[in-house]
């Protein structure tokens, strides 16, 4: 009889089955000391940068979202919890551009030193070099109906004052902005740097058709001249050609003054717009009286700035935008 089976066997089999059961059950000790090491936290702003970074992370890094779904960062208020958020993070990707503003102080008072880092997805653009398309200033004339001075949007730098933020609304400036949270995620998580590079190089594609399916789609499109809510899509229209007449709203939340609305009910005529878009995080009651007055339709563009955001919430928000372009200026 071999010395390791028989009656001396049973009691070795017994006394490490429960150790058995537990490696079947939950695995090895050993195993989950490797697999189970924290996932770094990264906090991001606002919807569209929290959809992006959640298809680079994947399951390497823990993506949470600091604003609440129904709140736009224009509007947001730092609470004590969000502070404690702040400063429990490895990582905080910000849009930038001066979108939030209200977070530069709180980083600089909450962070946990050098393991708090933030990248703003909008760094390296305002050169204007990368595609060949500069930041638009926020007051850019794009914003004033034509005949104030307005060349439409397409001729305007940042030369030093506030740069409009818009730009995730541009699925190309959107492709920059999610190589710059790559390689921030590789940067503060080497050890998943190679995920995170293959998940943002499939991303990034994806953008890219998006950016193709949105210029096939427009190119066609008889009318081109479009009026918009808030001054949010000089970008978006720069990026396929869209003549931006001029905006219903000059300041958010602020009523536009009588002889602005004038001026713009006169360039809406003198350009033949067909179509003017409210966004649906404000009342299209004004959008909705102009359309009456002028014979025009109306639809929704969405500036994409809440939500619940998902991993498809920036691409199918940016189809439905599409959709809305289509049934105006078909």
């Amino acid at each position: 009889m071999s010395p390791v089976s028989g009656p001396l066997l049973l009691p070795i089999r017994r006394r490490w089955l429960p150790f058995l059961c537990s490696l079947l059950t939950f695995g090895s000790p050993l195993l989950r000391a490797t697999e189970g090491v924290p996932r770094i936290k990264v906090l991001t702003t606002f919807a569209p940068l929290h959809s992006w970074a959640l298809n680079v992370a994947g399951m390497d890094a823990s993506v949470d979202l600091l604003l609440p779904g129904d709140v736009g960062p224009h509007d947001f208020q730092l609470r004590p919890q969000d502070l404690r958020r702040i400063r429990q993070a490895d990582l905080i990707i910000a849009n930038g551009l001066g979108m939030e503003s209200w977070l530069e102080k709180a980083i600089r008072n909450n962070s946990k030193g050098s393991a708090t880092r933030v990248v703003r997805t909008s760094d390296g653009l305002k050169s204007g070099l990368i595609y060949h398309l500069p930041v638009l200033r926020l007051d850019s004339a794009s914003a004033k109906p034509a005949g104030h001075g307005s060349t439409h949007g397409h001729d305007h730098e940042a030369t030093g004052e506030t740069p409009n933020p818009h730009v995730w609304l541009d699925p190309v400036f959107a492709c920059h902005g999610v190589s710059n949270i790559v390689n921030a995620l590789e940067v503060a998580d080497p050890t998943h740097a190679s995920g995170y590079r293959e998940r943002g190089r499939v991303y990034i594609s994806r953008l890219q058709s998006l950016d193709r399916e949105i210029r096939a789609a427009v190119d066609p499109l008889t009318h081109k001249a479009i009026v918009t809510f808030h001054d949010a899509f000089p970008y978006f229209c720069r990026r396929y050609s869209l003549e931006l007449v001029g905006v219903v709203e000059e300041a958010p939340s602020v009523e536009p003054s009588p002889r602005y609305l004038a001026s713009l009910v006169s360039a809406i005529r003198l350009r033949g717009v067909q179509g003017i878009f409210t966004e649906p995080q404000f009342n299209p009651r004004l959008v909705r009286q102009i359309s009456k007055d002028l014979g025009i339709r109306f639809a929704e563009l969405d500036v994409l700035e809440t939500g619940t955001a998902t991993p498809e919430f920036y691409e199918e928000g940016m189809r439905r935008n599409l959709k809305s372009l289509q049934s105006i200026l078909r």
